[in-house]
């Protein structure tokens, strides 16, 4: 798992008085912080913002829809675009042997918004 993140002009994060060294930096952060995880009634609390794709909710329907996560090899994504509230989003992808490579952009502006792919294990016997 990789991310990158950058702040156009982001700074002052640090007390002022207490300069921010690597040497005072947690040799683990991650064991400096308890990791939340994704509550089980997620998707359904996502209807509050107006999804109301059953495949999001209704593990029946995923299983007829072919939703087997178990076929994810590794997914890579990269924002390339804000998003303005309000704008439709257009989702293409391709199968390229076992990676589906997708893009999706803002309809509005015909630009692509974020790009990336997904590494299959195996193809679902549907494609």
């Amino acid at each position: 798992f990789r991310t990158s993140v950058f702040l156009r002009g982001a700074g002052g994060f640090s007390d002022p008085s207490k300069p921010f060294t690597y040497s005072n930096y947690p040799v683990n952060p991650a064991s400096a912080m308890k990791i939340p995880k994704t509550q089980p009634s997620a998707a359904l609390l996502y209807r509050l913002s107006g999804d109301y794709n059953p495949l999001h909710s209704d593990p029946m329907i995923a299983k007829v829809a072919g939703g087997d996560a178990d076929m994810v090899k590794s997914i890579f994504a990269r924002f390339l675009l804000h998003v303005y509230p309000g704008e439709a989003l257009i989702t293409e992808m391709w199968l390229e042997g076992l990676r589906v490579i997708y893009q999706v952009k803002a309809k509005e502006r015909n630009r692509a918004v974020l790009s990336g792919y997904v590494d299959l294990h195996r193809l679902a016997a549907s494609l």
